[in-house]
């Protein structure tokens, strides 16, 4: 017995009585010993010509999982039954598959002989990787792999001899089995037992980085999600602590010690398997949402019918009927709009109750209805709160049209599609898809905003029609007895209207005092009114510019021109005055030009009345007289993807205009 055992395994020496435990440590320390794993991956120099490593994997699982079947069967036999093996699943090899024997042999004597002889377990993990260098990555854990499968099955293989296999039993008794099988040391077969479950641990991790590098060619982009190299050659160290360990366990020496350091030593393995398996969970993960990503972004550039669209939007797997109809109380399947024209109500759950007031009265118009049309909310949530499902459920509540059960039934990668195709940032968006699904307006909610019901059926066409009839009044268009109280008859009425913004609230009330000093002297009543934080009137304000850059008004419109010029005096001078007679614009200028007019109300008050002029007259041309004229204009653009025009002329002299991007947070004025 002991020649035999000395021909396999090295003769057991003193020497070798502790050699697991040394050895067992200093592969536990090279896990995180960085310089090693840059020494190891300069050795890897991979030729064109590799092995099928995928095709040979497959092997050594049938082989591994056949070999760990008996030993359970050895460390539990109560628990396996008699013949513990047989129920491994074995799948079918490669036809032809030619292993590569003479590496696998080499690697098969660096993990059991010269390993023990060394005792120097960094040199030959050196040797190990040097011998395989000319291998992939993954191809360098399936080789050694084969080789601990090799030597690990063909010891326990005889021990499922049948005892008519009189050659099988004769080999058996040589390599000691029977005392092993049926040993009375209970110790040495709970480290079998450690032992067994380390190398189906890393039989996993391996099958793990097999699957990775199949399953990644199509994702160059992913390529890096496990990082194989480090993965690998953790692997190979799991491999040779596991052939150091069973080599001396299956020795004829006996030692307390033995398998002292194994448990530890699995703890870490379990460790880095658990990486490797989130990692790949992960990849996974990532590879599907990219696929799901691809097939949404043909279907929305794309789309058959409104329906197939708006399926991709949910998760219609998690609830075939997603949909709530909120006038009937009912849940309903996405087929109730085939055939329709969708309005797609995409916010976030800071939906304005302004918004959903009209479009209440817009659901509610007979028209909308007789001509196939309706309405989806879909609510954009990125992060849950723990006030989320009672906002959720208090909006869903107002709204008669469809609305999603639950936000969480929308689809992640929708979500990401919707921002990226309709630019969807957070502001509320209404995009108006024909029955075939076609975008006929990217973003109506603009000219909801300002026309209701009267820009139906909401197209680009009809936005473009709107503000090419040359009545259309600006200043009505801003401002209502909704925005400002009673505003309307003073607009009816023709008077004075004086409106003004600024953050510096001294400027304010300076203002606010001179202005009631001329009232107060001249006796002519003024509208005057502050609308700094007028959410309202800001959110109006940016829908007239939104809608006539997407109507591609030229910018030296007149009426585009007066817009701007307000919105930039706010944003750019620190705060605007517009001064009107009932719709006929005074002045439209920064609020501290007009607080010099206004301030200076004794220098020019006694020109009023005289010649027949008024007061507003007499104010714009003072005005003009004592504020230096600006040399050009700069004009402050809101972001508006997609509307944004390329090229600004200057209304004064011929440039072109300078196009600065500028990140401004909205928590300011308005």
């Amino acid at each position: 017995m002991a020649s035999i055992v000395t021909h396999f395994f090295g003769k057991p020496t003193e020497r070798s009585k502790q050699v697991d435990q040394s050895m067992l440590t200093s592969l536990l320390n090279m896990f995180e010993d960085e310089k090693f794993a840059k020494e190891m991956l300069d050795t890897h120099a991979p030729n064109e010509g590799d092995i099928d490593a995928q095709s040979l994997f497959i092997l050594v699982e049938n082989t591994l999982k056949g070999a760990t079947g008996i030993v359970d069967g050895v460390v539990n036999p109560k628990g396996s039954g008699s013949a513990p093996a047989s129920g491994v699943e074995y799948k079918s090899a490669k036809d032809g598959l030619n292993p590569p024997v003479e590496a696998i042999s080499e690697v098969t004597c660096q993990l059991t002989c010269k390993a023990l002889d060394t005792k120097n377990v960094r040199e030959t993990m050196a040797s190990l990787l040097h011998e395989l260098s000319g291998y992939s990555w993954v191809s360098k854990a399936v080789l050694t792999l084969s080789s601990l499968a090799i030597y690990y099955a063909d010891f326990w293989r005889l021990a499922r001899v049948e005892p008519s296999d009189k050659l099988g039993e004769s080999v058996a008794i040589l390599r000691g089995l029977p005392a092993i099988t049926k040993p009375a040391d209970q110790t040495k077969i709970q480290v079998f037992g450690v032992l067994n479950d380390m190398i189906k641990t890393i039989l996993d991790m391996t099958g793990c980085i097999v699957e990775f590098e199949q399953e990644s060619k199509d994702v160059p982009e992913l390529s890096t999600a496990i990082d194989i190299s480090t993965s690998v050659t953790q692997i190979i160290i799991s491999i040779l602590a596991c052939s150091i360990q069973f080599t001396t366990l299956i020795s004829s020496v006996v030692d307390e010690s033995k398998g002292k350091d194994l448990p530890a030593f699995a703890r870490k393995v379990n460790v880095v398997h658990h990486t490797i398996k989130r990692q790949l969970e992960d990849f996974k993960q990532k590879k599907e949402e990219i696929r799901e990503h691809q097939r949404l972004q043909r279907l929305f550039k794309a789309p058959t019918d409104n329906v197939e669209l708006i399926k991709a939007i949910f998760y219609t797997k998690d609830d075939p009927q997603p949909l709530y109809l909120g006038s009937k109380k009912s849940t309903e399947k996405i087929d109730s709009l085939r055939r329709k024209n969708v309005l797609l109500l995409i916010s976030d759950l800071k939906f304005s109750s302004y918004d959903l007031s009209i479009l209440v009265n817009i659901y509610k118009e007979s028209e909308f209805h007789e001509s196939r049309y309706d309405i989806l909310w879909v609510p954009i949530v990125d992060q849950e709160t723990e006030d989320m499902p009672n906002q959720f459920e208090n909006l869903q509540s107002q709204m008669p049209w469809y609305t999603v059960h639950y936000p969480t039934l929308i689809n992640k990668v929708a979500i990401k599609v919707i921002k990226e195709k309709w630019h969807f940032r957070q502001e509320t968006m209404v995009v108006v898809l024909d029955p075939q699904g076609k975008v006929v307006c990217s973003n109506a909610i603009n000219m909801i905003r300002m026309w209701g019901f009267k820009a139906f059926p909401f197209t680009d066409s009809v936005l473009s029609t709107i503000w090419k009839q040359r009545d259309v009044s600006w200043f009505e268009l801003l401002v209502n007895d909704s925005v400002i109280p009673k505003i309307e008859e003073a607009i009816k009425s023709d008077k004075l209207i004086f409106l003004y913004a600024s953050e510096d609230t001294k400027q304010v009330h300076e203002m606010e005092e001179s202005i009631k000093k001329m009232t107060d002297d001249s006796g002519t009543p003024i509208f005057a009114y502050n609308v700094t934080k007028i959410t309202l009137f800001w959110t109006r304000l940016e829908s007239c510019m939104f809608s006539m850059m997407q109507a591609k008004i030229d910018v030296l419109d007149s009426l585009m021109q007066d817009i701007l010029k307000l919105y930039t005096n706010f944003k750019k001078e620190g705060g605007f005055a517009l001064f009107t007679k009932g719709t006929r614009v005074v002045i439209n200028s920064p609020l501290t030009s007009a607080s010099k007019v206004v301030s200076q109300y004794d220098a020019w008050k006694k020109q009023v009345n005289q010649s027949g002029k008024t007061l507003e007259v007499v104010f714009r041309e003072y005005h003009d007289r004592v504020v230096t004229p600006e040399t050009c204009h700069h004009f402050y653009i809101p972001n508006m993807v997609g509307h944004m025009p390329e090229n600004v002329k200057c209304p004064v002299c011929p440039r072109i205009m300078r196009n600065i991007v500028k990140f401004e947070c909205c928590h300011g004025a308005h």
